[in-house]
């Protein structure tokens, strides 16, 4: 698989050599696994995601640091369905927001950053939003599904019992991230096929 160069001459310029060196370990990488670079860089920057989104849940749902909040295992009864982890659901819901800024952000200045922009970053902000919206209710939702489950398998003594809304929620950000991949690919900074094809000839 021929692999396309991602640094355009607009782009040259305001890249520091430790970013060059970073691309090239990247396109590197890349050749070895037949990949095209943008999907390994959107790979690294899934991992970098799924890490914050860890450390945020840890935080705000283990850690005593955040009093605050419910204690764990608090339940409320919404009438038609009822939360089991009020904390929980808190925690997943704002570490999921954190990590799509971060990923935003990353994907903005790096991922993507050779593709055309025609609209105000605000607005690719709102855009990548709403489009992957369902990227966040997959986890959510396999978070506060799948937590309960495995619990209720493992017993309260077990490794499994702690661990897991982490492997719950390592699951459903895998689900997420194929979502996020397709919607970031071609709809917010959509591929232009002309102009990756004059950047290949270039090269």
């Amino acid at each position: 698989m021929t692999d396309i160069i991602e640094t355009p001459a607009m782009h040259t310029e305001d890249a520091s050599e430790p970013q060059e060196e970073t691309m090239g370990a990247v396109r590197q990488l890349a050749h070895r696994l037949h990949l095209p670079t943008t999907f390994v860089k959107f790979v690294i920057v899934g991992g970098i995601g799924f890490l914050i989104f860890q450390f945020f849940l840890f935080l705000l749902y283990d850690s005593p640091a955040i009093w605050f909040l419910p204690s764990q295992d608090t339940s409320v009864d919404l009438g038609l369905f009822t939360i089991s982890d009020v904390r929980l659901l808190i925690a997943s819901i704002v570490a999921v927001e954190i990590a799509i800024i971060c990923q935003f952000n990353l994907h903005e200045r790096w991922t993507f950053r050779w593709r055309p922009r025609a609209s105000w970053i605000g607005q690719r902000f709102i855009k990548y939003q709403l489009s992957s919206i369902m990227s966040p209710i997959i986890v959510i939702v396999t978070v506060n599904t799948l937590t309960p489950v495995l619990r209720s398998a493992a017993g309260d003594d077990s490794l499994i019992f702690t661990m897991a809304p982490y492997i719950s929620s390592a699951i459903g950000v895998l689900l997420g991230f194929t979502w996020n991949w397709m919607l970031g690919s071609l709809i917010i900074w959509p591929h232009q096929r002309q102009a990756d094809d004059e950047r290949q000839a270039v090269s």
